[in-house]
């Protein structure tokens, strides 16, 4: 009759759940299906096989050979005639290099080596027989009509690759052929008619040169025959004769002019003399010393007997008394000896006096003539002018004769020289293997995967086929209507028990967010010199944005980190700093908070490796910063460094920074390069933040877990990239 029900129905909780269509086939009905078709697809697998292996024998083979030849980058410079050659730098060399690979696939060296292997009459390479079908579809029209050579080196060209390793001086001669003793002899025969052409190229030069200087040379050797002779009619016709560099008169000039120094010089002596002599009269000990200067023989022979006589004398009064004969004696000729030596001076003194005056009468008469030849000198000076004025116009003909002549010589030489610069260091051997098609177990093995692979695909969709029509038409039916549920009297009621409460599926806590920057974001290392008063961060030598790099990769991390702001977002980056990460980490977030016009303030709180404070030191080439605490910078970014100035003063705390940065406002972002969380006084200086964003590596993790604390993020750079950084 009626049904009872105790709760109240929702009509639209009774309608049916909309079922959810299931895919056509998973996995396990793949399997399924390979079962129940495992002839059919056994058969395409084996007939995929058969046409592979079948291709293997009708495709044309391809091997290729390769030949190495070594470039010395010096031909840059000795191919140069000019013997003082500016110095090529290593992009010059580059260049030279790639310029030679130019040279193996022109037309010469292709036509040296259709010519040394007879490619014109070789059928593949456009001879006289009628061409493959292959070689026609892919190569097209073969050369010029009644050139043989130039249309087997069109085809040629098709079968020739150089390159060059990258930063080598090597190329490689790399030559495709179906014959693998022909790919082999074709790269060599490459090689060599290379290493001949580049040696005729120089030669050519060379002998282009010497030719052209050679036509030079007989003029320039007239040219200065010509101002010789010009020279000596002039001296001819001015009466200059003498040497070729100064005149008569100048030669006599200069002759009393060097007597008289010599005269001067004597008297200078004879003076010395005399007085040292008169000087010696007075004083044993000078008598000694004067005898020894002058090596006065007869002088030392009389010191030598008076010596003796004294010694004679100072025995016998020893011996036997002052008044005894021998000692009267001995007394009497120690007399005569010093009457001997003071005679013997007075002559040398009278000598050397004699010889003063005479010098000195000579510098008399030499200044006498002296002044006569100077008055005759006035006469010669505007000849001389003249004189002088040839004599330059020839040694400039002298000098450009001489540099041809040696640039002739220069260039004979390294026509002898060049072709040694290149040589071929690998040559080619017959490949073993081929490089297309490959073997034919190999082909036969991929054709076999493929025929499964098309026999599964066939055996799918025939079953699906099958399927949807052997599938009943369902009619649309509509939805039943809801029963009518009468509420029961209460003493009819059944007590139904209480629902359970029903209780949400908390989601899973979210640990800190991970970022990997440097994929998309083109970080650059630069170092440049710095001042004070013009400091750029991306110039301190840190993986920093360029000016026009995507941030996206930074911005993506402040908008994470804007989530904790209050007041001000204080932000420390943490982590060890040896490789300068955590301090480039730093200085990219402030470079991306500046491009959103916020203002923002970068403090260097490391404490024992503040590398920014270091590196703003080093390019500033300021042991001793000394210009405050605050620096600005021209990234508009406020650079904060604890200042290490006088010793009684010390250091400032980054902390005391942190806190007066806070307390003054107008900082929209204030960054910290540091500390580490395992420094001394990093908890404390942690609580003043709002976020910690930390490296992500296991030690830092550690740290931060013993300190209590869970980072906002954690970052992690992707790897340099390799490549030549400049300094400037």
């Amino acid at each position: 009759m009626f049904q009872y029900d105790t709760t109240t129905a929702n009509p639209a909780s009774a309608a049916p759940a909309a079922r959810t269509p299931k895919p056509a086939f998973d996995l396990g009905q793949a399997f399924a299906v390979a079962g129940r078709n495992a002839k059919f697809i056994a058969a395409t697998g084996i007939a995929g096989a058969l046409v592979a292996y079948g291709l293997s024998n009708v495709l044309t083979p391809k091997y290729v050979a390769t030949a190495e030849i070594y470039v010395d980058p010096g031909s840059a410079q000795s191919a140069n005639t000019d013997p003082i050659a500016p110095g090529q730098d290593s992009n010059g060399f580059v260049n030279y290099v790639e310029t030679q690979k130019l040279i193996v696939t022109s037309r010469s060296v292709l036509d040296r080596v259709v010519r040394a292997e007879d490619l014109d009459r070789d059928p593949d390479y456009g001879g006289d027989a009628t061409p493959s079908l292959l070689a026609a579809l892919f190569h097209g029209s073969s050369g010029v009509p009644g050139d043989p050579v130039a249309a087997a080196a069109r085809v040629l060209a098709t079968h020739v690759l150089v390159t060059r390793p990258e930063r080598t001086f090597v190329l490689d001669i790399i030559v495709s052929d179906k014959d693998p003793a022909r790919a082999a002899s074709i790269a060599n025969a490459t090689a060599r008619a290379y290493v001949e052409e580049v040696a005729q190229l120089r030669a050519d030069a060379s002998m282009q040169t010497g030719a052209a200087i050679a036509d030079r040379l007989e003029n320039l050797r007239a040219d200065v025959l010509k101002a010789e002779a010009a020279i000596e009619t002039y001296k001819a016709d001015k009466g200059l004769a003498g040497a070729r560099d100064v005149s008569t008169i100048e030669q006599q000039l200069k002759t009393l002019q060097d007597e008289i120094g010599a005269q001067r010089g004597k008297e200078s002596d004879a003076r010395s003399r005399a007085e040292g002599a008169e000087t010696a009269r007075k004083s044993d000990v000078d008598l000694g010393a004067f005898a020894s200067q002058f090596g006065l023989m007869t002088l030392s022979q009389l010191r030598g007997q008076q010596g003796e006589a004294r010694q004679k004398l100072a025995d016998a009064r020893a011996d036997l008394g002052p008044r005894h004969p021998d000692t009267i004696q001995a007394e009497a000729r120690v007399k005569a000896a010093d009457a001997a030596v003071d005679a013997e001076l007075e002559r040398f003194g009278r000598s050397q006096r004699l010889e003063y005056q005479r010098a000195k009468a000579t510098e008399t008469e030499l200044n006498r003539q002296l002044e006569a030849v100077k008055k005759l000198t006035n006469t010669d000076d505007a000849a001389m002018v003249g004189l002088r004025d040839l004599e330059r116009k020839a040694q400039a003909a002298r000098d450009v004769y001489e540099l041809f002549v040696t640039r002739s010589r220069d260039s004979g030489a390294i026509q002898e020289v060049a072709p040694t610069r290149t040589k071929v260091i690998t040559v080619a051997s017959p490949p073993k293997t081929r490089a297309f098609p490959p073997s034919a177990a190999v082909l036969a093995g991929l054709g076999f995967v493929a025929g499964l692979a098309l026999g599964l695909a066939g055996a799918i969709a025939r079953e699906n086929r099958k399927g949807s029509k052997s599938m009943p038409t369902v009619p649309a039916t509509a939805p039943a209507p809801p029963p009518i549920i009468v509420s029961a009297p209460p003493e009819l009621r059944v007590p139904q028990p209480a629902p359970e409460p029903v209780v949400e599926a908390r989601k899973p806590q979210r640990g800190p967010k991970r970022f990997v920057v440097g994929a998309i974001a083109r970080l650059v290392t630069h170092s440049s010199p710095q001042t004070l008063t013009s400091i750029d961060l991306t110039g301190l030598g840190f993986r920093t944005l360029t000016a026009k790099a995507d941030a996206s990769e930074f911005r993506e991390m402040l908008e994470t980190l804007e989530k904790t702001r209050k007041s001000r977002l204080v932000i420390a980056v943490t982590g060890d700093n040896e490789g300068g990460q955590r301090s480039a980490l730093a200085i990219n977030l402030a470079l991306t908070a500046v491009r959103s016009g916020a203002n923002v303030a970068l403090i260097d709180a490391a404490g024992r490796n503040a590398k920014i404070t270091r590196a703003v030191r080093l390019a500033a080439r300021c042991p001793i910063l000394d210009k405050g605490v605050e620096y600005d910078t021209v990234n508009k970014v406020l650079l904060v460094l604890p200042k290490a100035g006088d010793a009684e003063r010390g250091r400032v705390k980054p902390l005391t920074l942190l806190r007066e940065l806070i307390g003054e406002g107008g900082m929209d972002w204030i960054i910290s390069d540091g500390p580490d969380a395992g420094e001394f006084g990093a908890s404390e200086f942690f609580a003043h933040t709002d976020a910690v964003v930390a490296l992500d590596d296991e030690a830092t993790a550690e740290k931060l877990e013993d300190l209590g604390l869970t980072p906002a993020a954690y970052v992690r750079f992707e790897p340099a990239p390799v490549m030549a950084l400049k300094r400037a």
